[in-house]
């Protein structure tokens, strides 16, 4: 039996709820956003032994060593994906702010299964 369809953007969104404050812009909520995409993809590498990236490398790089802060954050995030999400196992490609024909603006993440990345 097939998994049912998962919203990885709502998932996402769920994932980074301790960022938010509800005081945040499009772009700060998108910038939030993208910070949980890169603990989510960190800790999915780790489970799955994937290799970093340049661009990976360069981002973990800029948040750990010249953040004591940032070092936090991504670890904190890391451990709420072990503890509550590590059941998901896709790795987040895109993530991005759409509007839909409406007006209305959602958060659009694509992602990828982690083994079939290799």
């Amino acid at each position: 039996m097939k998994d049912k369809f998962i919203s990885y953007s709502n998932l996402l969104i769920k994932f980074i709820e301790p960022l938010l404050d509800g005081s945040e812009d499009e772009d700060g909520f998108l910038t939030k956003a993208r910070m949980g995409m890169i603990a989510w993809n960190y800790h999915v590498s780790d489970q799955n032994k994937l290799p970093y990236d340049d661009t990976m490398k360069a981002i973990l790089r800029q948040m750990t060593k010249e953040s004591k802060e940032g070092r936090k954050l991504l670890n904190s995030l890391t451990l709420r994906k072990q503890l509550h999400f590590s059941n998901y196992n896709q790795f987040l490609v895109k993530v991005e702010i759409r509007t839909k024909p409406n007006g209305d603006t959602v958060l659009y993440v694509e992602s990828y299964p982690a083994d079939k990345i290799l």
